[in-house]
């Protein structure tokens, strides 16, 4: 799990969409891509806390497919992203 957040870290760091992200993290095979496991790296990658990052769920059905039009979610994600002091890695829950 270290890794992958270390990885999801530095996308979110370079500026990655959130569509990007949740696609690598689909990809990882020893990573379960649930809304919840998605909250908890977001929270260890950067300190996005779980009420923020469910705003952010919330755009997404359970499987983690947009509910809502790509250009609704990114501008949701860098609002959140852009809040953020992201070099203070994570926070409590």
């Amino acid at each position: 799990m270290e890794a992958l957040v270390a990885d999801a870290r530095k996308m979110i760091l370079n500026g990655s969409s959130l569509i990007d992200l949740i696609d690598f993290l689909r990809s990882v095979e020893s990573f379960k891509l649930t809304p919840l496991n998605f909250m908890r790296v977001l929270n260890e990658a950067v300190g996005i806390r779980m009420m923020e990052s469910r705003r952010l769920v919330s755009m997404f059905d359970a499987e983690m497919e947009p509910i809502m039009a790509e250009a609704v979610v990114e501008l949701r994600w860098r609002s959140t992203v852009d809040s953020h002091s992201l070099n203070d890695g994570p926070t409590s829950m």
